[in-house]
């Protein structure tokens, strides 16, 4: 509990989920709390209690709602909230300022618009509603910097829960929260499903009898033991003392269970089998035999999954836990059907399924990181921070915490009095990034401020947040790709999360220098040229666009406006983005779409198919439904059609890349190369190779790469080597 006179809840909570460096989960019935969302904040929003819980994150955020978290307040002060007093423009409801706010992305946007809108009525409404707009604006922001003095150790929950905790959830049938207070002894037991009987095995002796056999094994390990469905029997696996003299250890149970895994006549399912790679790698055990990957199966063939572990996929089935290895078997059955029916067999049998192996050795290689390097750009960072501040502080005319939005917004707008201060409910300014960016322009001091917050994210996330990444003796980082993130089919990567390497500016193009290549070796970069405009090309079958794409002038005619429009993005989007009025932004889209008119038919036609399906998919395979597209909200629709717009061109990518790399893991390992694949970001691939193998392996990488699959018009990759990623790249 936490509570403070004068503050309110809202407000504590958007102060305790930005306080600490660390990942905040908010369970909320409160819709205001959706702007709170970003990269290190999720939102549960209990639609119908814990047992419906609607999970935003940074990374769905705007796939689900249709909007982002900082435009939920813009929406408020337009539409206004009876519940919370919150006024809005008078006559303006929830879907004329999702409207509004889609064509012109913020409160401010709208006004700077305002003679673009074509209703006089609309217009007069807003002309009048302006200054209950901006109060409801003020009203509607949440506080995140409120003074609370509470520290992170006050803020942990227990670990172990009293007997009443448990007998009080059998009592009232909490069935789904029982597995969280640890033992599952007293978990009452689904009367529908007809579970095994529990055979339980607490000896060495026992365990071998089992793994000896042959045949199809359900194995799920966990911290104290393992279940093993085999031969339609169920066995509990438990590591404790048998007696006095005789003890059987966990590690005795997995040299057991590894067996079943050496031996190449077996085949084994299991849930996440990558994780299982790196477990088995340090109890020196090798997996000769095919393994199918639950999770992954899940990700591939189960479309309304959330899911992230197999308890809750158990839980999701209406299956109970105890039983895993059991259950495995039903819900594997049951994926194996959807897979076959539903023509994904070559998405995951020849590209997801075996991309685990060349996931578990590019994070088992890892990527070398060069210490003086480090040191270098960490003091050259730290250097540009203190200068910049000292700048700041100069112009400014006075010293202050350049890290306190509250203590920024009071220089900024009251002391220099810059325009568009806009105050939260507190009565303190926004500082945010958007704001900022708007005065950027006008204001030296700001564009200063954005370039030390720039500085300052370079040095804390990547120079400070990297170090307790690297092994002290081989200076390597080891990577972590999730393969069963995203809706689209691309990898994403974590501790650390490279993918992430600011590369529209120079000085986070500089981090790629921290990467080098073992000692001897070289690191070749390959990277896909314009690898969506060439399948857009290739879907469309437009003449002109693939004719475009077999002369080499084509790299100077995609520019912002041909990624822009592919994309569904709006007029005033476009304009935006590459400093045209909205104007001229439309009559680019109406000769983009007049040159290209094969490619507007595409485009509409992948709208109008998921329409009717519910979904569209990629060249292999792979679907993504689209509950959106026939949404009556507006915002939701468009983002719906937005989604099968690009869909197809986006995971077509991913499989694209996917593909290559099976094939270079494959072909590196057929003619017995050293080189190792070792990074994966986006469209590029970067392998770590002797000297003596840069020639062979860079014509592996271009092949490859430009052979994964054959369009109608060719596949270019640009591949360049180097002593560190930057000069690579």
């Amino acid at each position: 509990i936490c509570q403070k006179e004068g503050l309110e809840a809202d407000d504590l909570l958007g102060t305790l989920s930005s306080k600490f460096d660390v990942h905040s989960h908010i369970y909320t019935g409160d819709r205001d709390s959706y702007q709170l969302v970003d990269d290190k904040t999720d939102i549960y929003y209990t639609k119908r209690g814990i047992t419906d819980l609607l999970k935003l994150t940074n990374e769905n955020f705007v796939e689900t709602l249709g909007y982002k978290p900082s435009q939920v307040i813009d929406l408020k002060s337009l539409m206004g909230d009876k519940s919370d007093n919150i006024p809005g423009v008078q006559g303006i409801g929830e879907t004329t300022a999702k409207k509004l706010i889609a064509d012109y992305e913020t409160l401010d946007g709208v006004y700077e618009h305002l003679e673009e809108i074509k209703s006089p009525a609309l217009r007069k409404k807003l002309t009048e509603g302006r200054e209950s707009a901006y109060l409801s604006y003020k009203l509607a922001t949440i506080d995140r910097n409120c003074d609370v003095e509470i520290n992170l150790e006050n803020c942990k929950t227990p670990t172990q829960f009293s007997p009443e905790v448990r007998d009080m959830f059998v009592d009232f049938e909490f069935k789904s929260l029982l597995p969280l207070l640890g033992d599952n002894k007293q978990e009452v037991e689904s009367a529908e499903i007809e579970y095994p009987e529990i055979i339980t095995i607490n000896n060495v002796l026992d365990l071998q009898s089992v793994t000896q056999s042959q045949g199809q094994f359900f194995i799920n390990l966990d911290g104290d033991g393992a279940t093993i469905y085999h031969d339609k029997k169920f066995y509990n696996v438990v590591c404790e003392a048998v007696d006095l003299l005789c003890m059987f250890s966990l590690d005795q149970a997995v040299e057991c269970i590894g067996r079943i895994f050496e031996n190449s006549a077996n085949k084994v399912v299991v849930y996440d089998y990558k994780s299982l790679l790196h477990y088995f790698n340090s109890h020196n055990i090798t997996c000769n035999c095919e393994v199918d990957d639950l999770s992954l199966m899940n990700y591939v063939a189960d479309y309304f999954s959330t899911a992230t572990n197999l308890q809750e996929l158990c839980s999701e089935k209406g299956y109970d836990y105890k039983y895993c290895a059991f259950v495995m078997s039903k819900i594997y059955d049951e994926y194996l059907e959807i897979i076959k029916n539903d023509g994904l067999e070559r998405l995951y049998y020849e590209v997801e399924r075996p991309l685990i192996k060349v996931l578990y050795s590019m994070e088992n290689s890892g990527v070398e990181v060069d210490l003086k390097e480090l040191e270098t750009l960490g003091a050259k960072y730290s250097d540009n921070i203190k200068q910049l501040s000292t700048k700041i502080f100069d112009l400014c005319g006075c010293k202050f915490n350049l890290n306190s939005p509250s203590q920024l917004g009071e220089v900024l707008f009251d002391k220099l009095g810059l325009k568009s201060g806009k105050k939260n409910k507190s009565g303190k300014y926004s500082t945010n990034a958007e704001v900022l960016e708007s005065l950027a322009q006008e204001s030296e001091v700001v564009r200063l401020i954005l370039k030390y917050r720039l500085y300052q994210k370079l040095y804390s996330t990547y120079i400070e947040g990297i170090k307790p990444l690297i092994d002290n003796k081989t200076r390597l980082v080891h990577t972590t790709y999730k393969q069963t993130l995203t809706t689209t089919g691309r990898l994403s990567s974590a501790n650390p999360n490279l993918q992430n390497i600011p590369i529209r500016e120079e000085e986070g193009r500089e981090l790629r220098k921290l990467f080098v290549p073992r000692e001897g070796n070289v690191l070749i970069d390959a990277d896909y040229s314009q690898i969506e405009l060439r399948l857009l090309a290739h879907f469309s079958g437009c003449k002109e666009l693939i004719e475009a794409y077999v002369t080499p002038q084509m790299r100077r005619q995609a520019k912002a406006v041909n990624f822009g429009i592919i994309y569904g993005i709006s007029e005033f989007g476009l304009a935006k983005n590459i400093g045209v009025d909205v104007k001229t932004a439309r009559e680019y889209i109406a000769t983009y779409f007049k040159r290209y008119s094969a490619v507007k038919e595409y485009m509409d036609s992948n709208v109008e198919f998921a329409k009717k399906h519910g979904f569209v998919a990629t060249l292999t395979g792979r679907k993504r439904y689209i509950k959106e597209i026939n949404s009556s909200n507006y915002n939701l629709r468009q983002f719906g059609e937005r989604a099968a717009m690009n869909m197809p061109l986006q995971g077509s990518s991913a499989d694209i890349i996917k593909i290559a790399m099976v094939n270079i893991y494959n072909r590196l390992n057929k003619e017995g190369l050293k080189t190792k694949l070792i990074l994966q970001v986006h469209d590029e691939l970067v392998l770590d190779a002797p000297k003596d193998e840069e020639e062979i392996a860079t014509k592996i990488l271009k092949e490859e790469m430009e052979n994964a699959v054959q369009l109608r018009v060719p596949l270019i990759v640009e591949v360049h080597s180097g002593k560190n990623w930057y000069e690579a790249k």
